[in-house]
């Protein structure tokens, strides 16, 4: 079977490779000529466990990356849609704009006979008006074109594993267009579940990092009432989840991401007409206390000059995208501070470059040489190269005085006591 997968990010390539691994004939499109000729020449534009092999065994040969509408695009028996949307806090509307050129584009080539499968992150809804926009054209769904909603839920990292591997909620229209998205998933794996229809399914990725952002979120307002309160948060939760099968609290730690960082907001949209009651929902609240850890954090810096260690919104992978390293980069520009940045990832693809706005403003330098006059430095990202750091060196090398602010808790029991540092863990009160 013919599958072509529009657009080429953390979600088209390695779908688009784990097809071409599931027996597929897989062409992948996207806009950006500079992506798609990397991919050509065998280099990947980020980094996921296994997709390096996958590239290499399939380039050329049961994938074929473009930026033309082929025949074999036109004679594609599925189209994935795998476009990214961009969305803005809560209450201001994203657009949509690029997701309905690709609709639109794919109409031009013609849907009769296909089957539509969005693998996208979409307010509530949507898939309903992309259906209507279709059927404009005078097409009928589940007769002459195909169309369902099946949620992207993979964890940067564990990408191509869990692409096999995760189960897969399929929101259609009908038992026909069932039928096929179900043998086109069967091939790829992971369990199948059937929802009612499109909505539920769009409300299933939307509710997923809802829940996953607020379990978080209440771990942090946790740490600042530690903070408060003078007590050890890490000392709170461990003994609280001790035994307890009932508790399953996280540690604190900064909550972003191109995922959490944003839907909680677009599953408010949703929730608009719950608000006549005077309040917004859980969710809301629980990922604005995860935003506003950044500004605590830039009030808790001192000095003049300030490092920001480690920049993604997660350990050990390639992702800037809504990272909370950029927010608190941000605010301390806005103080008029000068700002250090180091990353091990820091400009390797195109999604570990800083906005242009803040990539002009700071300094970029490696991280044993930017603490050498760091005043304070801030441990935004856990990466194992910081994991990992001799605490003797650490000492050796930075200006007396310093204040460290471990935002992960990397350095509990290393730090304390040791003399000439100002050390701070997130809700860590007792440190005070």
């Amino acid at each position: 079977m013919k599958v072509c997968v529009f657009a080429l990010g953390r979600t088209g390539l390695p779908l688009s490779l784990v097809c071409a691994d599931s027996g597929f004939n897989v062409i992948g499109i996207d806009i950006n000529e500079e992506l798609v000729q990397q991919i050509k020449s065998g280099n990947l534009p980020f980094y996921e466990p296994g997709m390096k092999d996958l590239l290499n065994k399939y380039l050329n040969k049961k994938f074929i990356p473009t930026t033309k509408i082929t025949a074999d695009v036109k004679n594609s028996e599925y189209f994935v849609i795998a476009i990214g949307t961009k969305f803005n806090k809560y209450p201001e509307r994203g657009s949509l704009t690029n997701l309905y050129k690709v609709v639109d584009k794919i109409i031009d080539i013609g849907v009769k006979g296909k089957t539509l499968i969005f693998r996208v992150t979409l307010p509530i809804g949507t898939t309903d008006k992309i259906k209507k926009r279709i059927e404009k054209k005078g097409l009928r769904e589940g007769k002459d074109f195909f169309l369902a909603f099946v949620p992207e839920r993979l964890m940067e990292g564990e990408a191509i594993k869990e692409e096999k591997n995760l189960p897969k909620v399929i929101g259609c229209y009908n038992n026909t267009t069932f039928k096929k998205v179900k043998k086109f998933f069967e091939k790829i794996g992971g369990e199948i579940v059937e929802v009612s229809n499109p909505k539920i399914a769009e409300a299933v990725k939307l509710v997923d990092n809802s829940w996953r952002n607020m379990r978080f979120a209440f771990a942090n307002e946790i740490a600042f009432l530690s903070d408060a309160n003078r007590i050890n948060v890490i000392e709170v939760l461990r003994a609280a989840n001790k035994g307890y099968k009932r508790n399953q609290i996280p540690l604190p730690g900064p909550v972003s991401g191109h995922c959490l960082g944003k839907d909680p907001y677009l599953l408010e949209i949703a929730f608009d007409k719950v608000i006549v009651r005077g309040f917004n929902s859980v969710w809301f609240y629980g990922r604005r206390a995860n935003d506003w850890l950044c500004k605590k954090i830039v009030e808790e810096a001192k000095g003049k000059n300030i490092l920001v260690a480690g920049l993604t919104f997660k350990q050990d992978i390639d992702d800037f995208r809504n990272s909370h390293s950029i927010d608190i980069i941000e605010l301390l520009l806005n103080e008029e501070l000068n700002v250090m940045v180091s990353d091990p990832f820091l400009d390797k693809t195109t999604y570990t470059r800083l906005p242009p706005h803040i990539d002009k403003n700071v300094k970029k330098m490696k991280f044993e040489d930017a603490i050498e006059n760091a005043d304070t430095i801030i441990f935004a990202t856990a990466h194992k190269e910081y994991r990992e750091i001799n605490v003797k060196n650490l000492q050796k090398n930075i200006k007396k005085g310093v204040k460290i602010i471990d935002l992960w808790n990397i350095f509990e029991g290393k730090l304390e006591e040791v003399k000439d540092i100002k050390y701070i863990g997130l809700g860590r009160g007792d440190l005070r």
